[in-house]
């Protein structure tokens, strides 16, 4: 049996009980009354966020809540759902992992106040920066489609500056240079940072791209400028595919082979590379060869990793099924799991808002200085927010409250997933976060 996060399961015994976690209540305490309440739990349960998976003679379970993760034999899972007698030091084992609750908690109105709780305390203001909607790039599956390529108006530059100003408060600020291709445009980010410096105004950087553009001296007079600190770049699979997918527009040849150059460098300057790996009905196979190259490029290396994503809005998309399964083959493909950030998905906190589009200190801005809850709306001006100079009072109130979809409420991996991706929904696909594929393809994984 492997513990959880302690700390997440005292937090929400303690607001299932009304304490207040803004007072000044020491932790020790609320991990005392926590003790007391199991001790006494005379009645339980089995928690409502326990996913299982059954290999033979063996039961492999996963709260998606608590993160705890135990392997127990068939006789051990039933007397976990209360199919036969538990002993008492049994039975205190999976309270104390959160795999059992006593049988008065409602664990869902617990998880909704924990959530309005974490609301309160935001950690960062995180700003996506469109620096311009041109690419160099052709992808098939580009949600940018219809819109204009054109760059970033540099007469907005000021009104970015105020807006993060305005709702930065107390909070460190995180920069996302976004595109179309953000490196096409470096300038932007230049005038950015320069002007955030002036201000006195700390930072962190990140940039999604395709890699094309980077090179040793953008590395080397630029990112530490920028204080550029992780970089995602998205593969297709290898060299053969990823031009046919890429299709490039200035018809560089070797582009693959440059792209994994470039992640080393970036590695080497201490640069956190995440590598997408986009996948469809008509690339998986090759998927699972890119794996093999990465692993054999990039295995020992700490500064790189990489993940799977569906891609959405296409003929080729896989079932659910479909997607654990193939998911499962990259784990059989990996010599170490944790190059896929299996860890981080297993014991993140769990979610309190499923991604920017809820979160009042998250927002996106396009070319025209738009402001847009999403990255995947920029360019389209009957999707805004709002505007740089002008956003509604009230929108970030609506943003925070917005309802979970009915189908999610009963849902295990809720604490993972929190509703989803509605760009997804968009698109006509699932909505589900990656951690609703991965975390039981691991786990059927593990049990083979």
């Amino acid at each position: 049996m492997m513990s959880g996060n302690e700390n997440i399961l005292i937090m929400l015994y303690a607001l299932g009980k009304s304490f207040n976690l803004s007072a000044p209540k020491k932790f020790d305490e609320l991990r005392k009354n926590f003790d007391t309440e199991i001790k006494n739990s005379v009645a339980v349960k089995p928690s409502v966020f326990n996913f299982c998976v059954e290999a033979p003679k063996k039961f492999l379970v996963y709260n998606t809540l608590y993160n705890s993760m135990a392997k127990l034999t068939p006789e051990e899972f039933r007397k976990l759902n209360g199919e036969k007698f538990c002993g008492k030091d049994l039975r205190q084992k999976f309270l104390e992992a959160g795999f059992c609750v006593a049988a008065t908690i409602d664990e869902h109105e617990n998880y909704r106040l924990w959530r309005l709780e974490s609301q309160k305390r935001r950690e960062h203001l995180s700003v996506n920066i469109t620096t311009t909607l041109k690419c160099n790039a052709r992808c098939p599956y580009c949600y940018e489609h219809g819109v204009k390529h054109v760059d970033f108006d540099e007469t907005k530059i000021d009104a970015l500056i105020n807006f993060i100003k305005r709702y930065k408060k107390d909070l460190p600020v995180k920069l996302n240079w976004f595109g179309g291709e953000p490196f096409l445009n470096p300038k932007i980010i230049d005038a950015v940072t320069k002007q955030l410096g002036e201000a006195g105004l700390e930072y962190e950087s990140f940039a999604i791209t395709n890699g094309s553009m980077i090179t040793r001296q953008l590395i080397e007079r630029k990112f530490k400028k920028w204080n550029l600190r992780g970089i995602q770049i998205t593969l297709d699979g290898t060299a053969e595919q990823y031009a046919k997918r890429k299709a490039y527009v200035d018809g560089q040849r070797q582009v693959f082979k440059k792209i994994l150059n470039r992640i080393e460098w970036l590695a080497e300057a201490d640069i956190h590379v995440d590598i997408r790996l986009n996948i469809d009905r008509q690339n998986m196979k090759d998927i699972l060869d890119l794996v093999y190259v990465l692993q054999a490029r990039f295995d020992g290396n700490k500064n790189v990793v990489y993940y799977p994503a569906f891609v959405t809005g296409v003929k080729n998309k896989l079932s659910d099924a479909e997607k654990i399964a193939f998911v499962k083959e990259i784990f059989r493909a990996l010599a170490n799991p944790a190059k896929m950030s299996i860890n981080d998905r297993l014991y993140s906190f769990p979610r309190s808002l499923p991604c920017m589009r809820n979160d009042p200190q998250s927002f996106s801005v396009d070319v025209y200085g738009r402001v847009y809850n999403c990255e995947h709306l920029v360019g389209r001006k009957e999707k805004a927010l709002g505007t740089l100079k002008r956003l509604p009072e009230k929108i970030n109130e609506a943003r925070l409250n917005e309802p979970l979809r009915e189908e999610c409420t009963s849902c295990i991996f809720l604490p993972k997933c929190m509703s989803g991706c509605s760009s997804n929904m968009r698109t006509g696909d699932a909505a589900c976060m990656i951690e609703r594929y991965m975390i039981p393809a691991y786990m059927e994984f593990m049990c083979e």
